[in-house]
């Protein structure tokens, strides 16, 4: 890059990707009197602008937002993180805006400049509307080329090199500016505005006009009816043949296998857990349904006609994760298993059968989900029993025995939205990683209970998988409805070190290879059951088999590269060769 540019960067004010959304009462929006923040890809325009900036520092910034007058909050925010000035397009209700008046209103103002801007660059989408409409729009409007969905931007005198996601790939658009750029999630991540720049931010020039100045109509085009939050999940009913009943549990069911689980002890390392999930009909004292569930354990034999032989069968509540201790538990093999009324049951091994353990009330409303657990004894077998839970109130929990019986430690406020993930960092078991719906990443000190990092830059969805790598002190895996798998070096968890992408399914569990550090085993749902090589982030390895969504997989302690996975919906189980053909 040569010259300086001019560039607009429209930022929009929208409800915070960490709050739960409500419909108002009166059914005619959601409420809005809640927090608010910049829009995560508006976010990501600004950086890559400033980052031009800064390649060529005589570059002008423009950040314009079409709002209320509290957008001016957005703009100082924009301006805190390097734009140069800001421009207020003020409306009374912000909330009729829609897409074509706000392309409008943006091409009035950009041929009503005297200079006209080189670039525009602004997220692909809003996340409260999703439109995915604004960019196209304009570019439209003013004429102007549009490269959307970037992940990359190359800037050369007045060539723009633009590297863009689709669905099969990246795919690279060159063009003439000046250009229309919508940026996609993985282009840049955004920096924090610092207090100086923030202080700052508050004498840098903001000007504010109105539709009218610009001569723009923004009557509403659409209108919004009616807005209702989904509908309940509706009851069972009965079938009348068993061809009926076949067809409702492979298209229709509501028993799920989620979670699958080798032993790893040596001499039982041919036993496998297999868990199930089944809403009924029944309804607990506060009108939730009951949720059931069942712990099948197999024996298996890859090579034999049959390599699944069922041992046992143990009736449970819905069971939501399950994990092995990696060391005796007072000389037995134990499997702990998360449940659906807020317990933990664990289960001794004994003559390859399950015998009844422990059981730990974890949470006192039973309504509550135990989503999640990890044992601390992966790497250091030496260790107490150490245990830790998350729930679907945003809760995690710490369990351990006693010289009697198992004891809940520690509980505290983790999340605001459901805490599908926890896992402990086996190399310093001081230290807890959980992850959840409200699209973040945290570290916790289980010595203090605080949170000494917070990581929600870097997902648009739901934390759905951890694990610390038993072969690497300082690697973390970390999964996402969002479809990507990163990996961390554990003393810098601001960016990953790499990343992972299972197009068409979200990450729901991630297990490492047991015997080699660059093998990484996912289940992503809809997509299926991948193995990733975590040295070139490729995958080596795919099954596709499964009809309905994986959410369950582990590799075999006994012959390394058997996979197991089942699948939620057709509660199906699989037996695959995990190796690189």
């Amino acid at each position: 890059m040569s010259n300086p540019l001019r560039i607009f960067v429209p930022v929009k004010r929208v409800i915070d990707f960490a709050v739960k959304v409500r419909v108002n009462a009166a059914k005619t929006d959601v409420d809005r009197n809640v927090k608010h923040s910049m829009n995560p890809f508006d976010e990501i325009a600004v950086e890559e602008a400033v980052r031009i900036k800064e390649k060529s520092p005589k570059t002008e910034v423009v950040a314009i937002s079409c709002g209320s007058a509290k957008a001016q909050e957005t703009l100082r925010t924009a301006l805190a993180m390097g734009a140069d000035r800001a421009v207020h397009v003020e409306v009374k209700d912000d909330s009729t805006l829609q897409p074509l008046a706000v392309a409008k209103l943006l091409e009035a103002y950009t041929n009503k400049e005297e200079k006209k801007p080189d670039l525009i660059i602004l997220g692909k989408q809003a996340i409260d509307d999703d439109s995915n409409q604004t960019g196209q729009m304009l570019a439209g409007l003013l004429n102007w080329p549009q490269t959307t969905f970037a992940s990359k931007v190359e800037i050369e005198n007045q060539d723009l090199k633009v590297i863009r996601e689709i669905d099969g790939g990246l795919e690279t658009i060159k063009t003439k500016m000046p250009a229309i750029v919508t940026t996609d999630l993985r282009l840049n991540e955004p920096r924090y505005a610092s207090l100086p720049n923030i202080m700052k931010a508050k004498k840098k020039p903001l000007i504010k006009i109105t539709p009218e100045d610009l001569g723009v109509d923004i009557a509403p085009r659409l209108q919004t009816l009616k807005v209702e939050e989904p509908p309940k999940r509706e009851g069972g009913r009965k079938v009348e043949s068993v061809d009926e009943l076949l067809d409702k549990l492979k298209n229709e069911a509501k028993v799920f296998a989620d979670s699958t689980e080798f032993c790893p002890f040596p001499d039982n390392a041919h036993l496998l857990a297999c868990g199930t999930y089944q809403l009924t009909d029944e309804r607990q004292a506060n009108d939730t349904q009951v949720r059931k569930g069942k712990l099948h354990l197999y024996k298996v034999d890859p090579v034999a006609a049959a390599p699944l032989q069922q041992q046992q069968i143990i009736e449970t509540p819905a069971i939501l994760d399950m994990k092995w201790s990696h060391a005796p538990v007072k000389d037995q093999q134990v499997l702990g298993v998360a449940d659906s009324i807020g317990g933990l049951q664990l289960y001794a091994l004994r003559d390859q059968q399950f015998d009844p353990y422990a059981h730990i009330q974890v949470t006192e409303d039973d309504s509550v989900l135990c989503l999640s657990l990890d044992w601390a004894n992966r790497v250091n077998r030496t260790i107490d029993p150490l245990i830790a839970t998350s729930h679907s109130n945003g809760h995690l929990s710490l369990i351990r025995p006693s010289e009697s019986e198992w004891i809940v430690e520690s509980q505290w406020y983790a999340h605001d939205l459901e805490a599908w993930i926890v896992g402990f960092n086996y190399w310093d078991t001081h230290t807890l990683y959980s992850g959840a719906d409200d699209a973040t990443l945290k570290v916790w000190d289980t010595r203090t209970y605080q949170c000494t990092s917070t990581n929600r830059r870097q997902y648009m969805m739901g934390v759905t998988a951890i694990q610390s790598s038993p072969h690497k002190e300082h690697i973390l895996a970390t999964g996402s409805y969002d479809e990507h798998i990163h990996l961390w070096d554990t003393r810098n968890m601001r960016t990953p070190l790499s990343e992972a992408y299972t197009p068409g399914g979200g990450i729901w569990r991630l297990k490492w290879h047991p015997t080699r550090s660059d093998r990484l085993l996912s289940a992503s749902m809809h997509a299926g059951a991948f193995v990733i090589d975590t040295e070139t982030s490729e995958i080596i390895t795919s099954f596709l088999d499964h009809k309905s969504m994986a959410y369950g997989a582990d590799w075999s302690f006994k012959n390394p590269d058997l996979v197991a996975s089942c699948s939620f919906y057709d509660h199906i189980m699989h037996l695959w060769d995990g190796s690189c053909k």
